[in-house]
């Protein structure tokens, strides 16, 4: 077989997994919400669409899911049960833990979580739908064959990690900080929403006062960016490609895992106020993930 041909057909074999691995999203999320179904008080707040069509966030997050995991898993110098934690963290990581431990710290906000273990329920649906596609996409890409893989490019050594860490997490809160005033802070039903004012404030305005009513706020979004690159470390350990292409799916992974499921309708925050949170966050935690890429795996063979 020439190349041309063995390119077309991995083009091809790459296509029908993304196919598969999209639907295969859906699916497992549908398994989740049916193990552990939304009560009836969040169903009755749920609203008729979010800030697009109910079909097209469907379709946006079983194609996104599908291609950032498929990639990763194309990619991936691990197998079996390895690739299968590779990608498990690397998902419900960034798209369930990372996402409700900031809902815990925000609670006040989401009325419809006090009281009750709603919370926990939110991230047990979120491991359940991970657990199932991620390993569904290891066996998809091959990671429970025979056949080998190719070596990894990257290495992470836990002091780098740290030394990195440490100065890329106050980063990530500079990243935060701009991001949330300059694109979510400007909206006002968003800053009613949290409680905030509606006339808007100057930038050092509003985190002084912020900071005056959240002086830990800043400690926790240091510990935060920890963990996002803690998310992203199995990542960097397996991957088998070359630099700019880990920076592209680092920055695609932490940008559109955490943010996508916001396009679904959200009985806990107003449509409005979920399209400036995905824009806040995707660009934001996306720039963080392509630093993160950047600066901690250490290059250990020419690809």
């Amino acid at each position: 077989m020439d190349s041309r041909s063995t390119q077309l057909k991995n083009i091809s074999v790459t296509f029908l997994q993304w196919l598969g691995a999209s639907a295969g999203f859906l699916f497992c999320l549908a398994i989740s919400n049916l193990i552990v179904p939304l009560p009836k008080a969040m169903m009755d707040a749920v609203p008729a669409s979010g800030f697009v069509p109910t079909p097209l966030a469907f379709l946006l997050n079983g194609g996104v899911n599908g291609l950032i995991l498929v990639w990763a898993a194309r990619r991936s110098s691990l197998k079996g049960l390895f690739m299968w934690m590779q990608l498990l963290m690397l998902l419900f990581g960034a798209q369930t833990f990372m996402t409700q431990i900031e809902t815990a710290y925000f609670i006040q906000a989401f009325p419809l979580l006090h009281g009750n273990f709603e919370l926990y329920q939110l991230i047990l649906r979120g491991l359940i739908t991970s657990t199932l596609f991620t390993l569904l996409v290891t066996w998809m890409a091959g990671g429970f064959s025979k056949k080998p893989r190719s070596n990894s490019t990257f290495m992470v050594t836990t002091d780098h990690a740290v030394k990195a860490g440490a100065w890329l997490a106050p980063i990530y809160v500079i990243l935060y900080m701009l991001f949330g005033y300059f694109v979510a802070w400007q909206s006002q039903e968003l800053r009613l929403f949290y409680g905030g004012p509606a006339v808007l404030n100057s930038f050092t305005a509003q985190w002084g006062l912020s900071l005056m009513q959240r002086p830990e706020l800043p400690v926790f979004q240091y510990f935060r960016g920890f963990l996002w690159l803690l998310c992203l470390i199995p990542l960097f350990i397996g991957f088998n490609g070359r630099r700019l292409e880990l920076v592209i799916l680092s920055a695609f992974a932490l940008g559109l895992l955490p943010t996508m499921q916001l396009a679904f309708a959200n009985p806990l925050m107003p449509a409005g106020v979920s399209l400036y949170h995905f824009i806040e966050v995707s660009i934001s935690t996306g720039i963080f993930g392509g630093l993160c890429a950047w600066f901690v795996p250490k290059i250990i063979s020419i690809y």
